[in-house]
């Protein structure tokens, strides 16, 4: 989709008007100052690990779509299909929209220039094991079909403690490392358990902390903030349980503007979820600004940049990320 600059930057009202619901999830994290200088994803291919894709609502350009897999059943259909709960793709649906739809006036995602890989990994039936195995050869898949970027708003902890969550034990989190050694910014929700108290014994529990594969050495886990930029009682908290700092960054995750599975779109949109793509989308913006960067280049800029990369925590991590000023970034420590 071809950028036009005069909509996309003229004065605050013609933007406000021209990005609708989506411009304060967007202008929060400064998306709108890099569209204006052009820069929305373009030359980028990302991965999207989800529930499945309505590819008939308005928001998702099918022309963006250079392939996808159903893990599930193993075909080359993402939407839902004969045997799928009604509600199978509703998930997929609403975070690639966060993160690609282009309705101007109503939605538009930070990496709308960008290119997708879509696939069917997560079963909503059902939580199991079989889940994580698709996870990892759907990363294996987009590597394979010259992923850049991935977004996973998905996590795993039915079967794990927190004392798993140390960067080395679950399916997940080893294959998104590997995916990360093999040069794609993994990007991921941290979680939506962060109103739960601490347990005493925690390896127990994984309830309060972030889950699988949040715990990743290599990831962006993304937590959730609201709209005055304070963090949500439901993002889950770090730190990892070999003590790093977790998650790595945090968006809007409260009131975010989506695509509706069923027809038309919402404002009430919330959770990890949906900080997560605002954040990947940035990572996708920020590679078609710098295309020579590595991944682990993207993720140091979004994290040193970020709102409280002097001081981060185990609730924002290193803060509200900052595309605008991470384009910038010149690994010196400054921008």
């Amino acid at each position: 989709i071809p950028v036009q600059k005069s909509l996309l930057k003229t004065s605050t009202e013609s933007e406000g008007n021209n990005y609708g619901p989506s411009y304060n999830q967007l202008d929060q994290i400064n998306v709108i100052a890099a569209h204006g200088e052009g820069y929305t994803g373009t030359g980028v291919r990302i991965l999207m690990l989800d529930t499945g894709y309505y590819k008939d609502h308005e928001a998702i350009h099918e022309e963006q779509i250079i392939a996808e897999w159903d893990f599930i059943n193993n075909d080359g259909e993402t939407q839902n299909e004969a045997g799928d709960p009604d509600n199978q793709h509703n998930h997929g649906t609403s975070v690639l929209s966060i993160m690609g739809a282009y309705v101007p006036g109503t939605l538009i995602g930070p990496a709308f220039g960008s290119e997708y890989l879509l696939a069917k990994t997560e079963i909503v039936a059902e939580e199991i094991q079989q889940e994580e195995d698709n996870y990892v050869a759907a990363l294996e898949w987009g590597e394979a079909n010259g992923a850049d970027v991935v977004n996973s708003s998905l996590g795993y902890l039915d079967w794990y403690s927190y004392c798993d969550m140390d960067g080395n034990t679950a399916v997940t989190t080893i294959g998104v490392d590997i995916a990360a050694r093999l040069g794609l910014a993994c990007v991921t929700s941290a979680g939506n358990w962060g109103n739960e108290e601490p347990p005493e014994d925690p390896c127990e529990s994984l309830s309060y902390y972030i889950r699988a594969p949040a715990d990743a050495d290599s990831v962006i886990a993304v937590g959730a903030v609201s709209a005055d930029s304070l963090i949500v009682y439901f993002s889950s908290r770090g730190p990892s349980y070999d003590g790093r700092i977790k998650p790595e960054v945090s968006a809007l995750g409260v009131g975010v503007a989506a695509a509706n599975p069923s027809g038309g779109y919402s404002v009430f949109y919330s959770g990890t979820s949906a900080s997560s793509p605002l954040v990947a989308g940035v990572a996708a913006v920020l590679l078609s600004a710098n295309p020579q960067w590595t991944n682990m280049e993207v993720r140091e800029a979004l994290m040193m940049t970020a709102s409280q990369a002097d001081t981060p925590n185990n609730d924002y991590g290193y803060g509200l990320v900052n595309i605008w000023s991470a384009i910038f970034y010149n690994y010196s420590g400054s921008t």
